[in-house]
């Protein structure tokens, strides 16, 4: 029969359902004949209809029929990988024979899946039939019965294990690895599986070219249903694409030049166009299986590894797998998950990134480079340009979660962000800017916003400017929030006034509506916009809109002017048409400030002048305004009725500056400040001599003369203000020193080489010290007045004193002065008085005032103030920001530092010493403010002053001059006792320390002088000492430059020191390594250098616990990265475990020595008690990752390679031991000697509070101990080693905290009762108590862990509760059972014994209380000498020879105690024995006085 007649009745059959003769046809056709048919037709369209009728017509019950089928299923199958067939010919096929593998035979089914595995190792990417085959094989070979295969019974579940197997080993080629993840997708393979494949996949991805990835990464995707499983591919991505993109990416960013000769295997574009179609996949592959909590929760254990998160492609697919990036428009960014952990992955980066500046420990530990978020977000901006948008929403947000944190620095990066991205991608800034806007007006606290929409406006002023409805919305608020939060929100519609008229003219509209309010700060905020308006206005912005609906107010709607007048001034020929009317109009409304009070008055006078010093062709308009008003506080004939002589009248009207409303004088109202106002006079009239055209200044100038004149010659009439004194004569001396003020400010800013207005100077100031001197003696009379005055009202019903200014009520009627002069004038000052030459003044004029030392403290201590008073400067201001402040600041600390800091030996030798010291003040409030205020300026502002910084100059740089000039003092007053006594000399060695404290902050940690500063520091620590107890700071200076530059032990030397200073516990503690000697550190010193060290460990401590934490994140890395890296991933870790565990020996060593120091009980002794919290809480979590970390085969070589076990060795059992007895020594030392001294006073409720407060953290002390205790003894368990990590373990005491209400009620009831009886005894009592039976077992509530060969005695613990200078001891468990309403519970203990021990303490205190009639009375004042450790256990040695109740001797006292109780002569203090009192232990009270005199 022929081949085409085989098919066409095999397809007729078919067609019309005649099967039974299809299986006859079938049956009867040899098999050569079908394969060869089959062979024939499977290139063919026709072939899958031949395929489907052909497996039809076999019977599945008959044997033969199925070896013939078997045998066809051989030849198709031989034939898959040995034609060449389309995609869509393979997959029906597959899919036709797919249906009939149900009725195959197991050993069939086991031939095919070989055959699968064959096809699969030749690796053909045009026959990949058996990913589609192979799985339905297994599947239906898993509920097959046991089957023989090769000879040997297998079931369907082995077979299908050792196949996954095989295919997990085998190598796989790289052209099917699709084909393969799609296999792998449909096969139900179990989470150990799919690790197992993910891990293979993830190693041999990063061969493939980017084209192949997205197939492969969609698949893999796919196959993944839980987070832990998505994170091995993102890794494994995140290594491919920075490997061969983002790495060279970041290189070229970090250098100058790039290599455009270098050949890369793939092409940018292709690798991006990859990147963003994975992320595609990414996305919908998660959306539906995956939440963002399962995420966050995997996520989470990298949390402390931003090297791994804050990478371009992991920051975007993390970011793709947001809620608000799928669905920007009702996803709520509240809602997000994801977004947070990003910021808190980012925080810590920064953090990291500043720590590891300030920590040589830290940059080791970390073992990488920090990630510079600034490239990367300039990366993900330069990627969105492209127009590849697949992260955008969420990137977005991202920067709006930080911009909404609290952190300045979160701040910092958001903003830089937004102006990048605003400005590459302008299309997002009116959505972004309508956000900001809202919550600047809803969070009002909060002032990121406002400065981000600043430096948005500044940076893209069109962008900024197209966002109308947001910018009314903005106005629209300003007029009912408050004043300064409008003042705030202004900023940054400012900038946008050069551009836009229609946004200037609605604020205009905004601020005449302010102006109009009744509220002061409405009318200020008028005031500083109306200022800010003027400051940038220019003939090009003044352009006024015309009255249309469009409109937001009219040329002559707002006007202060009239109609001709602008007109007049409007003409056309005018060149400065628009800016003259413009500025008309504001000025027009400033004019009626000059009407209101105080407060506006003042605002109006320093807006307006900084507005008039940056934009002078303001000034014609201003004086214009200025002068009339100017004129009205002076009575004085006009120039012409009167001469310019000293006879003229003149006299300055103080009715129109303070009027008082009573008849006391007490009730004043204070309504202009001359001084003020003739301050801005003339920087009016300085920038009007500039240009001095458009107004006419001959009267102002006149009066100002008049002035000057009148103070030189003392011939100005003032007020009277002489005692008694009023509030009103108090506010009119605080006017007249502003006069006078103002008036030098005049003189300083007319002065030229050619006149004498510096000569002047020095009158004025000496009339300026006769009226301090006159407030003073008001001051003094002041006070005694209010008495007399509020005696008065207390006694007479109908009189009242009130002390009102503006009618607020004062508390006092003379307040301090102050100055007004501003930065500008102060830096004129200080030229003037330090400089040898002076470019606006004749050296010869200058002498007399240089000379005087008043008046160079007077500025030196004004300018102090006046810089400190930038830091404290309102926000609205923006300082920060400011370069003309920026710019006066460095020339005030250029003129200090190069006048007085390089010259402070001869001027405090040659000159005067309070001088010197109001000059470092000066100097370290400059660097203060320019440290806080312009942090991110601050190495340019050290450059602008530091003249070594210039190539080829001589001069030392400003740190090693400090540090010679603090050399030289130390020199000559180190030894002197003035450094502690006198104010000056005492202050001038803080200030140098502070500042230089600041200088050495900002120096980066590979700078020569950062090592050299620290030599400097501990030779200063060495070879002086420091009398003056502010000057400890140096230690904190030493301890953070240690810190920064050096690594090794270096505090447990520091600790031991301070033990020589403040004694020792166990004075034959062993030394290892070689002792400091500091001489800075004695008893005026340790105090302040304890809590300095304390500051120094506790810094340590968290360094130490963040890499714990770091170190668990790397240790679930090097579970999910491929076997390929898992070594070197491995390594990482073990290397930074023998860190961990190195600086945590140096720190126990430190806490090693500061527990055997007798350290002051209060807060320094809390302090110490926090610090062993934090460590053994700190070991608790080492001890946690070592668990966690290593399995059960791991050896105690893996422990002692990373040092664990030497950590142990060191500290386990000698850190707890110091531990116990420092509990023994507080208890000890709880109550004060002196207070027990007065028996009768005593208050036994303060007393227990007290003993409360600083026995508090005793508790959980020894709960962090006990808990990392049993955390080791779970390690050790789990290694499973023959050395075992307990045996280092110094175990404590299990005590048995259950406590009855009611035997606790009892006990309280009796110690008060005891409290109250206290009575005298006599000495010679002590003779006759009897001792307590020896063989007394132990308090039963104690009971022994420790091993038996490390088991010591242990006395019961009794308080002492003294009677005339005499501890009263509290009562012990075991002699208080007798009185209990309930018996206690006993615990491996006999009854009987405990019986006999109770009883013989009553017959003991039977007899006391017999005895207590005859007692003596004790010397009150005698002083109890405490006893130390070691004469307290000379006299333990003979229990039997010494008394219960025996005197404590002094430190060095070797008297045995039977001399003390055999003096008949002797008065001692016998109290009263309680009920229930045992034998006593002797106390360890030593003689350290609870807190250090300075």
């Amino acid at each position: 029969m022929a081949r085409e007649s085989i098919l066409t009745w095999m397809r007729s059959l078919g067609e019309k359902g005649r099967l039974d003769e299809l299986e006859l046809l079938i049956q009867n056709t040899p098999i050569e004949k079908l394969k060869e048919t089959l062979k024939s037709t499977m290139t063919r369209s026709e072939g899958i209809t031949y395929w489907n009728y052909l497996l039809l017509g076999f019977n599945p019950d008959s044997k033969d029929a199925l070896a013939k089928r078997f045998e066809c299923v051989r030849c198709f199958m031989d034939g898959l990988n040995s034609m060449e067939l389309s995609y869509k010919q393979t997959f029906d096929l597959i899919t036709r024979l797919s249906q009939d593998l149900a009725t195959f035979p197991s050993e069939q089914l086991a031939w095919i899946v070989e055959h699968c595995m064959d096809g699969m190792r030749q690796g053909d990417s045009k026959c990949v039939g058996w990913k589609d085959l192979l799985p339905d094989a297994l599947s239906l070979l898993l509920a097959r019965p046991r089957f023989l295969l090769n000879g040997i019974s297998v079931d369907g579940t082995e077979l299908r294990d050792t196949t996954v197997r095989s295919i997990a080993t085998m190598q796989w080629p790289a052209s099917i690895l699709t084909p393969i993840a799609d296999m792998f997708k449909t096969m139900n393979l179990s989470s150990g599986e799919i690790l197992t494949v993910l891990n293979k996949f993830s190693g041999v991805l990063q061969e493939l070219s980017p084209m192949e990835l997205p197939a492969l990464c969609f698949q893999l995707f796919s196959m993944c249903s839980t987070a832990s499983q998505l994170i091995i591919p993102l890794l494994a991505l995140e290594k491919y694409f920075h490997r061969n993109y983002y790495k060279r990416l970041f290189s070229d960013m970090c250098s100058n030049s790039t290599n455009l000769d270098s050949i890369d295997s793939f092409s940018d574009k292709e690798l991006r166009e990859a990147e963003e179609t994975i992320l595609h996949h990414l996305n919908y592959c998660t959306m539906y299986k995956l939440t963002e909590k399962h995420l966050a929760i995997m996520l989470r254990n990298f949390l402390h590894m931003p090297d791994v998160i804050l990478t371009p492609f992991m920051l975007s697919a993390i970011i793709s797998m947001t809620s608000i990036n799928r669905d920007p428009e009702s996803a709520r960014i509240s809602h997000s998950i994801l977004l947070p952990f990003l910021r808190n992955v980012i925080k810590n980066n920064e953090e990291e990134r500043t720590l590891a500046d300030y920590s040589v420990w830290y940059r080791d530990t970390l073992q990488r480079k920090q990630v510079d978020l600034q490239q990367v977000f300039t990366v993900l901006i330069d990627q969105n340009k492209d127009g590849k948008d697949v992260i955008t929403p969420g990137l977005v947000h991202l920067i709006f979660y930080l911009l909404k944190s609290h952190s300045p620095k979160m701040h910092a990066l958001a903003i830089t962000f937004l102006t990048k991205f605003i400005r590459k991608r302008f299309i997002f800034g009116q959505g972004i800017i309508k956000l900001i806007s809202e919550w600047m007006i809803v969070f009002q606290d909060q002032n990121q916003f406002s400065e981000c929409l600043t430096l948005l406006s500044v940076a893209d002023t069109y962008t900024v400017s197209e966002c109308i409805k947001p910018i009314q919305s903005v106005l629209e608020h300003m007029q009912w929030l408050s004043g300064e939060q409008s003042m705030r929100m202004m900023n940054f519609i400012l900038p946008l006034l050069k551009i836009s008229n229609r946004v200037r003219d609605a604020l205009i509209d905004v601020l005449c509506k302010a102006m109009g309010s009744s509220g002061i700060q409405k009318r200020r905020m008028a005031i500083y916009g109306f200022c800010m308006i003027l400051k940038q206005l220019n003939n090009s912005n003044a352009v006024r809109q015309t009255s249309s609906a469009t409109s937001y107010c009219t040329q002559h709607s707002i006007s202060g002017y009239s109609i001709m007048t602008q007109n007049t001034l409007g003409s056309r020929s005018n060149p400065q048409r628009n800016f003259d009317m413009l500025t008309l109009e504001i000025i027009g409304m400033l004019r009626n400030c000059l009407q209101q009070q105080f407060d506006i008055r003042c605002s109006l006078y320093e807006n307006l002048q900084r507005a008039v010093e940056l934009n002078a062709k303001l000034v014609p308009h201003v004086l214009q305004v200025i002068d009339w008003h100017f004129r009205s506080f002076f009575d004085t004939p006009s120039a012409e009725e009167a001469g310019d002589d000293l006879d003229t009248v003149f006299r300055i009207r103080y009715d129109q500056l303070v009027s008082s409303n009573d008849n006391q004088h007490m009730e004043i109202q204070l309504k202009d400040n001359l001084g003020k106002l003739i301050q801005f006079v003339a920087n009016c009239l300085a920038v009007f001599d500039r240009a001095p055209s458009g107004y006419d200044t001959r009267e102002m100038d006149r009066l100002l003369s008049f002035c000057v004149d009148r103070m030189v010659a003392n011939r100005l009439p003032l007020e009277e203000i002489t005692p008694p004194a009023t509030h009103l004569k108090c506010a009119l001396v605080l006017q007249q020193l502003n006069i006078i003020e103002g008036i030098i400010c005049h003189l300083l800013l007319k002065s030229k080489p050619r006149n004498d207005a510096v000569s002047q100077i020095l009158p004025l100031f000496n009339q300026h010290c006769k009226l301090s001197e006159s407030l003073k003696a008001l001051s003094d009379a002041s006070k005694k007045a209010h008495k007399q005055l509020k005696q008065t009202a207390k006694n007479n019903s109908t009189s009242t004193c009130n002390l009102t200014l503006n009618g607020v009520p004062v508390k006092t009627m003379c307040t301090q002065p102050d100055n007004i002069w501003d930065l500008a004038i102060l830096d004129k000052l200080l030229h003037l008085l330090l400089d040898d030459v002076v470019a606006f003044a004749a050296a010869e004029k200058t002498v007399l005032l240089r000379s005087n030392e008043l008046l160079v403290r007077y500025v030196l201590s004004v300018t102090a103030s006046r810089v400190e008073s930038i830091r404290l400067e309102p926000d609205y201001k923006q300082l920060a920001y400011s370069k003309r402040t920026f710019k006066q600041l460095t020339d005030i600390t250029k003129v200090i530092y190069e006048r007085c800091i390089q010259r402070l030996t001869e001027m405090w030798k040659n000159f005067d010493m309070q001088s010197a010291a109001l000059a470092t003040q000066c100097f370290s409030e400059c660097l203060q403010t320019a440290h806080e205020t312009y942090s991110k300026k601050f190495e340019e502002f050290v450059k602008s002053f530091d003249m070594a910084s210039i190539k080829g100059s001589r001069n030392k740089e400003v740190i090693y001059t400090v540090q010679d000039v603090l050399d030289d003092f130390m020199t000559e007053y180190g030894t002197d006792e003035s450094i502690c006594k006198n104010d000056f000399v005492s202050k001038v060695p803080i200030y140098l320390l502070e500042s230089l404290e600041i200088l050495l902050a900002h120096i980066d940690y590979q700078d020569r002088a950062a090592t050299e500063s620290y030599t400097w520091l501990l030779n200063f620590c060495s070879k002086n000492e420091i009398l003056n107890s502010e000057m400890g700071l140096v230690h904190r200076m030493l301890f953070v430059q240690r810190q920064k530059t050096h690594l090794g032990p270096f505090f447990d030397s520091v600790a031991r020191q301070l033990g020589v200073v403040l004694g020792v516990q166990n004075e034959d503690a062993p030394s290892t390594s070689v002792e400091l000697s500091l001489k800075s550190i004695s008893t005026v010193t340790a105090e302040s250098c304890l809590q300095h060290l304390y500051a120094a460990v506790q810094k340590q401590l968290n360094d130490v616990d963040y890499f714990v934490t770091k170190a668990n994140n790397l240790n679930f890395k090097c579970q999910v990265v491929p076997e390929m890296d898992q070594i070197y991933w491995r390594g990482n870790l073990d290397s930074m475990d023998r860190s961990i565990c190195t600086q945590i020996i140096h720190i126990s060593r430190t806490l090693l020595a500061l527990t055997n120091v007798c350290i002051p009980l209060g807060s320094l002794m809390d302090g110490l008690m926090k610090l062993l919290i934090q460590h053994y809480t700190c070991l608790k979590n080492l001890t946690k990752h070592y668990i966690s970390s290593y399995t059960s085969e791991t050896s105690i070589e893996n422990i002692r390679s990373t040092k664990f076990e030497l950590l142990l060795h060191g500290v386990g059992k000698q850190l707890p031991a110091n531990i116990y007895e420092l509990i023994t020594y507080i208890e000890a030392n709880t109550l004060d000697e002196e207070v027990q001294l007065h028996t009768k006073k005593r208050k036994v409720q303060a007393e227990r509070a007290k003993v409360l407060r600083e026995t508090r953290l005793i508790p959980k002390v020894i709960m962090v101990i006990e808990d990392f205790n049993k955390h080791i003894i779970l390690l050790s368990k789990k290694i499973k080693s023959k050395n075992r990590l307990t045996d280092y373990l110094h175990l404590g005491t299990m005590r048995d905290f259950d406590i009855k209400s009611t035997d606790l009620r009892a006990a309280i009831e009796r110690s008060i009762s005891d409290g109250r009886n206290i009575s005298t005894e006599e000495s010679t009592a002590e003779d006759q108590v009897q001792d307590v039976d020896e063989n007394v077992e132990e308090d039963d509530d104690v009971q022994s862990t420790t091993y038996p060969e490390d088991l010591e005695e242990q006395e019961d613990e009794c308080l002492v509760l003294e009677k005339k200078g005499l501890r009263r001891k509290r009562r012990c468990t075991s002699s208080s059972e007798a009185d209990d309403p309930q018996p206690k519970r006993k615990r491996g203990r006999k009854a009987a014994e405990k019986l006999e021990a109770e009883v013989q303490c009553e017959d003991e205190e039977e007899v006391e209380e017999e005895q207590t009639d005859t007692t003596l009375k004790l010397k009150r004042n005698k002083k109890v000498q405490p006893k130390t450790k070691k004469s307290a256990a000379k006299a333990t040695k003979k229990p039997e020879e010494q008394s219960s109740h025996e005197n404590r001797s002094t430190k060095n006292s070797k008297v045995p105690a039977e001399m003390q109780t055999e003096n008949p002569t002797k008065d001692l203090s016998i109290p009263e024995i309680p009920p229930e009192k045992k034998k006593p232990q002797p106390s360890r009270r030593l003689g350290i006085p609870r807190t250090i005199k300075k």
